[in-house]
């Protein structure tokens, strides 16, 4: 049996993010199922989640002005802020040698598949491996087994992606939403070009279901070859740089249990989003690391204990208003999307990053603001949200 602190499962961003933040202070073993560590995301923060880990710089790819989102007929809402698109492989590498520095076990080909509580902490079965720690920080998203066995996760639907790396001609802008084909259930592309000639290029489906009888490669293929953006495209697709993902969007009932703590996306650092969701694991885990730390310091790792202690990754209303957003995109038509554009383009660029990256303050005078310009324009989309946002928060205090 393999003694340790703690044992992080799941070894993408957010279970390297933690465990590197652990390391210099107690010890770590690292678990994932994949024979390597994944890299097959790429990610966009704000100028904030890089200034709060300047240590990091180096693995920050390309930095953007503004982004661009696009409707079906042309109608272009241009965001301005200072955005960072992250290198995955220099991020990743950069966390892995902070774990080999502190002597990190990492143990890639192995799956978590038994967890049961010991007298002074919590038995992990591994492939052939039994792992003993006095606790466990489960990174493994909404698909781990934890969360399905203990059944304390809600879902509101997926973030369905279809992407891949592609060469460009030239420069282009980044795009953050472009709804490039009119249709009653869009799909959404986004193109993030880097400083290497290149770019990565997605499509998104917001689904209820995680499978879909449509063909999201083909629409991927399609805008790539034969729409208005082939014109800045060197198709040469290559298997390596190609990305698929099922991302989850809830809510989990029970962020800790005994011995056990969610951290990432089913810790819900990400707000409902496909590529901002390293924004909040930056701003979060070194307040949940520390955290950790002093509930090990003072054997406090009981499920009561650990939710007292482990710090909000966003303010419920933020989770309120990027969960009904979300379950608004799984019903829109490209006109709904378009009037989305419309609105992005007329409220302040501050509000609108705040809201996309769930740091707006609705206590502030200007959530007002934006709740009365709600009832003088129907036809808006965010200020109703906000709205029905706060109104759904005040029934659930009830």
């Amino acid at each position: 049996m393999v003694p340790t602190d703690v044992v992080v499962a799941g070894g993408g961003v957010s279970g390297l993010l933690i465990a590197a933040a652990l390391a210099p202070h107690c010890s770590v073993l690292l678990l994932e199922q994949s024979d390597c560590l994944p890299q097959n995301k790429y990610w966009l923060t704000d100028e904030k989640a890089l200034s709060e880990n300047p240590h990091l710089v180096d693995c920050v790819e390309r930095r953007y002005e503004f982004l661009d989102f696009v409707a079906y007929n042309g109608l272009k809402a241009r965001v301005r802020g200072r955005y960072c698109l992250w290198d995955t492989k220099k991020l990743i590498d950069h966390l892995a040698r902070e774990l080999s520095n502190h002597n990190v076990q990492v143990l890639t080909g192995h799956r978590l598949y038994s967890v049961s509580d010991t007298r002074n902490g919590i038995l992990i079965r591994a492939n052939a491996e039994a792992l003993h720690a006095r606790l466990l920080v489960d990174c493994m998203g909404f698909g781990s087994p934890i969360v399905g066995a203990k059944n304390i996760a809600s879902i509101t639907g997926y973030y369905i992606m279809q992407g891949c790396e592609v060469e460009i001609r030239g420069d282009l802008a980044p795009v953050a939403l472009d709804n490039v084909i009119i249709d009653r259930h869009p799909v959404f592309f986004e193109l993030f070009p880097t400083s290497k000639g290149t770019a990565h290029a997605a499509i998104i489906l917001p689904s209820r279901q995680y499978r879909t009888g449509r063909s999201l490669k083909g629409d991927l293929h399609f805008i790539l070859k034969k729409s208005h953006y082939s014109e800045h495209v060197v198709w040469n697709p290559r298997p390596e740089k190609s990305y698929f993902g099922i991302i989850p969007v809830g809510r989990l009932r029970q962020p800790v249990l005994d011995y056990i703590v969610f951290f990432g996306e089913a810790g819900q650092t990400n707000p409902a989003a496909s590529a901002t969701g390293l924004a909040r694991m930056l701003r979060t885990y070194r307040g949940v690391a520390a955290s950790i730390i002093r509930c090990l310091k003072e054997d406090t790792l009981r499920r009561k204990q650990l939710l007292a202690a482990i710090p909000r990754y966003m303010t419920r209303m933020n989770r309120v208003f990027q969960e009904t957003l979300f379950e608004s995109l799984l019903s829109f038509d490209s006109d709904d999307f378009r009037r989305l554009v419309c609105d992005l383009g007329q409220y302040p660029d501050e509000i609108v990053n705040e809201l996309i990256f769930a740091e707006f303050d609705f206590r502030r005078p200007r959530a007002l603001r934006l709740a009365v310009d709600a009832l003088l324009r129907p036809d808006s989309v965010l200020g109703p949200h906000i709205l029905k946002s706060v109104g759904r928060f005040l029934s659930w205090r009830r």
